[in-house]
Parts: C-alpha cells; structure tokens; sequence
C-alpha cells in the first residue's frame, strides 16, 4: 500500500482490516494520532513489572494479573479506534402510558437513542475469550500498523525545532 493510498484510508476513515472475537467480525480502524494517544494513556495505567527468573515467573504474573484489566481497553481501542468507541443505536420499547384518568393503560412503542459503549463490550469480550497469546499477538501486530515510527519522526524533529528556537536575551 502506497503512502497515499495510506493517507486516503485514513481521512475516508476506511477500516484497514477485519478480525473475529467471540463470533462478531470487528473492522479495524486505520490508524490516526487519537488512537495513538489513547493508546499511550492506556498503556501508562498499565503497572511496571520487573524481568524475573522464570522460577518466580508464575508468582509475579498472579501477583500483577489483577491489574491488567486495562489490556481489554487496550485491545479494544487498537481495534475500533478512538473514533469507533461509542454507537448511537435506536431502540425500540414498549412503554404503558395511562389514559381516561389513569383507569387504563395504554402500550405503545416508543423508539429511542442510546449511546452504545463499544469499548467496554469488545473489552470484555476480549478478557473473557481471546487466550494470552491470542492477545499478545493483536496487541503486537496492531501497534506496528499504528505507524509509531511516523509519530516518533514527527515529535522528534518538533523537539529539534523547539531546541533551535532563539531564545530571548537579556542585557
């Protein structure tokens, strides 16, 4: 895939690729500098865990596992994007109303607009039925397509431009 094509699925917001977790197909968003940060905030909540001996491996993974409930938003946001998290779906129920001085009730259906948090039910999909290594490998392979290289140019040469900037001299 050429850089503008790149570019182009990008702007369309044109998903770059599918994937099935618990039966439901998800499309991958293209990757954008929201993902990239939300991605980085999940990733600092995430607790720092030391190299150990493989003898001490299995007590350090059941002493941290408890705090990395957050891989399930990590995941889901690689998936979805940041643009992808919420849905606004329609539903539709059936709500009594009463009528003539409340002797009778009257059922009608009535539609309505819900904000769907799609993060938080791929999250728990992704906890509930996606293995370790299953996950390690999304997690890997979606973070290369996230164009980290790019983001780390374009931060770096910022930081080389501010360090260049004259600065004011007093005298």
């Amino acid at each position: 895939m050429t850089i503008e094509e790149k570019v182009a699925a990008a702007v369309l917001e044109e998903p770059i690729g599918k994937l099935e977790i618990d039966g439901e197909v998800y499309q991958i968003a293209a990757p954008c500098m929201s993902t990239l940060i939300l991605v980085s905030e999940i990733i600092s909540t995430l607790p720092i865990v030391e190299q150990c001996p493989k003898e001490l491996v299995l007590s350090s993974v059941l002493h941290h596992a408890k705090d990395y409930g957050k891989l399930g938003d990590l995941v889901a946001v690689l998936i979805l994007g940041r643009k992808g998290l919420t849905e606004e779906r329609e539903i539709e129920e059936d709500v009594e109303t009463p009528c003539l001085f409340g002797l009778f009730r009257r059922k009608r259906k009535v539609k309505r607009k819900v904000i769907v948090d799609r993060k938080a039910e791929l999250a728990q999909k992704v906890l509930d039925n996606v293995t370790p290594s299953e996950l390690q490998a999304i997690v890997i392979e979606r973070l290369t397509k996230l164009e980290i290289g790019d983001f780390f140019a374009i931060t770096t040469s910022l930081s080389e431009a501010n360090l260049l900037k004259p600065t004011k001299e007093v005298g």
